[in-house]
């Protein structure tokens, strides 16, 4: 059985090319111990995107100047370096559209570097096993309720909605924070699968 590693960045915008400022991961041993990677990345900000919602805007400015402050930021390189010592084995990566965090990390960290990816190539999105989970449910023990529920189970998805379903509140979790999604996204994982295995 893999490690797995729960993984989630923070970006200046949803292009490929939107800097990476924060980056936190979770790895989790089949045995249940747990190690912790989180930290600032420098970049530049001048890249943010011209979409990026005022919220995310102000959180960023205070999040990303207390780092600095706090001298709390790597460089892109030894970013990169801790990425790879951090996914030594090839782990499976768990996220909330996971994707969109390798991909990224892959080509503005590790490819600069010339790392290659290191995790493994099968990755986990939370949300479809929440979706997969919620149908099988249905249809064993609610077929009556099953066509009705369809519909609501079809993608796109409230990922509010998805955790809300499976017993996980969001409000309790820093969203939209690096390390405070990698807890959400735990948090669904172990009550879809049984706690932490």
């Amino acid at each position: 059985m893999s490690d797995l590693v729960f993984m989630d960045t923070e970006t200046l915008g949803l292009e490929l090319d939107s800097p990476i400022w924060e980056f936190a991961a979770i790895r989790r041993e089949p045995g249940g111990q747990e190690s912790r990677l989180h930290m600032f990345i420098n970049h530049n900000p001048a890249r943010m995107s011209i979409d990026l919602p005022e919220s995310f805007r102000a959180d960023y400015e205070k999040r990303w100047q207390a780092a600095k402050d706090g001298s709390l930021v790597a460089q892109p390189h030894n970013a990169a370096l801790r990425i790879v010592e951090f996914m030594r084995g090839r782990p499976t990566v768990v996220g909330a559209v996971p994707d969109f965090d390798t991909v990224r990390i892959s080509r503005q960290l590790l490819q600069p570097a010339q790392y290659d990816d290191p995790w493994h190539y099968h990755l986990v999105d939370v949300e479809n096993v929440i979706v997969g989970y919620l149908a099988g449910h249905l249809w064993a023990l609610r077929p009556d309720r099953a066509a009705k529920w369809r519909e609501q189970l079809m993608p796109p998805w409230s990922s509010d909605g998805l955790s809300s379903a499976v017993g996980v509140d969001p409000e309790q979790f820093e969203r939209h924070t690096a390390m405070g999604d990698v807890r959400w996204v735990m948090a669904q994982w172990d009550a879809v699968m049984g706690g932490n295995r």
